[in-house]
């Protein structure tokens, strides 16, 4: 009888242990399948945007960009969306590199927002010059049916 009772505690244990293990993954997951899938589609965008600038394609920064679109810097300046694109047409200027890390992505059906730290190589005039790292902050939002960069601030690290 103690033997039978040794065996039914070591399997309800087993079996307490296997809902556990079970269960513990999920106890981590932060959002849906649907809120996952929209925080991927805003790092798509947020990676489309980086690479139009390297690659130099207006046209995909024109598509990406929100005509009330609006970038900011800490020291309080602001460019619009026809501003950054002849920064990017200018053929004496051109972006060599924007390495981003630190990203964290938050996104619902109607908006995004891409949070991280930033260093940027730029070339002008024959010359090529990196930024300090810098903090930014990229939102977008769903428009006809597709994501849209309404605003870039950003922000000088002060912790270096």
């Amino acid at each position: 009888m103690q033997r039978h009772a040794i065996r039914l505690s070591v399997s309800f244990v087993t079996f307490l242990l296997g809902i556990a293990a079970a269960t513990i993954p999920h106890l981590f997951e932060t959002g849906t399948a649907t809120e996952l899938r929209y925080e991927r589609e805003v790092l798509r965008a947020n990676q489309e945007y980086l690479d139009a600038h390297v690659n130099r394609d207006v046209a995909a920064l024109d598509r990406l960009l929100a005509d009330d679109f609006v970038i900011r810097r800490g020291t309080g300046r602001a460019a619009g969306k026809a501003q950054r694109l002849a920064l990017v047409s200018n053929p004496d200027a051109s972006f060599v590199s924007v390495n981003c890390r630190n990203l964290r992505v938050y996104a619902t059906e109607g908006e995004g927002e891409v949070t991280g730290r930033g260093v940027l190589t730029f070339r002008h005039m024959g010359r090529e010059y990196t930024s300090p790292p810098y903090w930014f902050s990229r939102r977008f939002e769903r428009r006809d049916g597709r994501w849209q960069l309404t605003a870039v601030r950003v922000s000088r690290d002060e912790w270096q």
